[in-house]
Formats: structure tokens, sequence, C-alpha cells
């Protein structure tokens, strides 16, 4: 975990191999590894919960209200704090969020190596599509490709929206994504392909979590482009080319199906195409 989390005292017991903490008021405090999901017998009080939620505030909740209703609030070196309570309502939109009663903590691992199935090298020349549920090892797979393609002497372009790839924040970036890459860190997805494409000159693009018609449409920019693209989806199955990504059965010649089983960021089937 970072530094700054391991010594917050809620989890000063937990493994340094920790990916997930799962923080509900009056419940158990949980926590996932790479191999399991483990329960303690610590019960969190309201008391301590408080707490903790000011810490991952940095003591301002209502200064990051507006980050707060995208469900996530971003922290430094890649952590995401998934946030569920009561939202506060403004016609369609979500104003704020208030009376929070659960923090699930998602904290990124760089495993060098984890990639080298692919095979990796300065001839490398395809478009590689992640697929697995949830928390199944999706970004740290995306990850390392990134920084080999980058150390292999490719240009790549890391479009890291919420920072989770490149860990980054306030300038500095947590995680060794390769000596040739840049990062476009906090940018919209639909702004960050257009200023890739049209200022980066990247022989790379890559980019987490495809949700929809705009991160479609600028994958295909990009492929139309002749930029390759290494990119994830949830999904449970190879069988992800329909509905809104039906576009994207022609782009992606490599894809590799991620499994929880038997450890978090098993290869369950890899396609060629």
């Amino acid at each position: 975990m970072p530094k700054d989390l391991l010594s917050y005292p809620l989890f000063r017991d937990l493994p340094k191999r920790v990916t997930e903490i799962r923080v509900r008021k009056g419940g158990r405090l949980c926590y996932l590894t790479p191999l399991s999901r483990f329960s303690t017998e610590h019960l969190v009080t309201d008391a301590e919960f408080a707490d903790l939620l000011s810490f991952v505030t940095d003591r301002s909740l209502y200064a990051l209200t507006e980050k707060l209703t995208n469900g996530y609030l971003p922290l430094k070196g890649g952590v995401r704090v998934g946030v569920a309570g009561e939202g506060v309502a403004n016609g369609e939109s979500i104003k704020t969020v208030k009376h929070v009663t659960s923090l699930a903590i998602r904290i990124p691992h760089q495993i060098f190596g984890v990639a080298d199935f692919l095979g990796i090298d300065g001839y490398f020349n395809q478009n590689v599509l992640i697929i697995s549920p949830p928390a199944g090892g999706k970004t740290t797979l995306l990850r390392e490709i990134a920084h080999t393609l980058s150390d292999r002497g490719k240009n790549v372009v890391v479009l890291d929206e919420r920072g989770e790839i490149s860990g980054a924040g306030e300038g500095v970036f947590a995680m060794n994504v390769g000596e040739n890459t840049d990062v476009l860190f906090g940018f919209p997805k639909k702004q960050a392909y257009e200023n890739a494409l049209r200022a980066m000159n990247p022989d790379y693009i890559v980019t987490d979590e495809l949700s929809g018609t705009g991160d479609v449409e600028g994958v295909l920019r990009a492929y139309y482009g002749g930029v390759k693209v290494a990119a994830t989806l949830h999904g449970e199955d190879i069988d992800v080319f329909h509905g809104v990504f039906a576009p994207l059965d022609k782009v992606f010649d490599r894809i590799v199906l991620l499994s929880k089983s038997p450890v978090v960021g098993t290869v369950k089937r890899e396609v060629r195409r």
C-alpha cells in the first residue's frame, strides 16, 4: 500500500500486497489480495469511519464534491476510493453525496514481467484488448504493456483519466509506464483522444475501461489513423463485440481474457486473430 495509507491506524495490520479495502460503517473491515478476499473481526465504528472519510478527503469533504459525484475520489499514487451513500440530485445530475456509508479503496500494484507472455519487442505491432470482470487484473497488465512497449522503443500515449494506470498526481507518476511514454491525466476521454492523435504522434494509445460510444469512436479514429491501441473492457468472455462495441470487432487482433481464479490476473484464454 502507499505509505500514507499504510500509516493509517485502521490499516496497519493489513498485508502489503492488499489490492482493495472495503470499509463499511458498522461492518467488518474486509480486504482483497491477489489470492483471496478476507474479512477481519474488526467492526468499523462510526467514529473510525468518519475519521477515515476525513483522511481520504484531506480533511475537506465539501471541497471534493465534484469528484464525489463521479462516485470515487482519486488519491495520490493512482489509489481510487469508491464512495457509496445518498446522492443529492439536481435534475438528472448528482449535485453531491451525503450520508456516506461505505468506501472501496482500490490500490494499484506494479508487477514487472506480467506481460512477457505477449512477446512484446521492438517489432510488436498488434492491437490488444484485455477483458475481465472488475478487479480481475486488467489495469496491472495494461500498465505493464505500456511500460514494455515504451521501453522497446514505441512512442506510447497513456490516456489516464483517473490516474490509475500511471499513478499520476501533482505532476508525479507513482508507476513506471516507460521511458518513451506521455500521459494525459485528468482529460475527458474524448478530448484525450483528440489531443493524443493531433499533437503527440503516438505509435500506441493505451487506455483503460472502454465504456461507451465516445471510447469506441476514439479507438476507431486511432485505428483508421494507423495508431495501435491497447485497452481494457469489463466482461466475462471473449464475445464482447456486440451492441455499442460491435464496431471494434475488426480492430483488436490480440484478445486476453483474465480471471480471478486461482489468482487475480490469471490468463484464462488468449485469442490471436
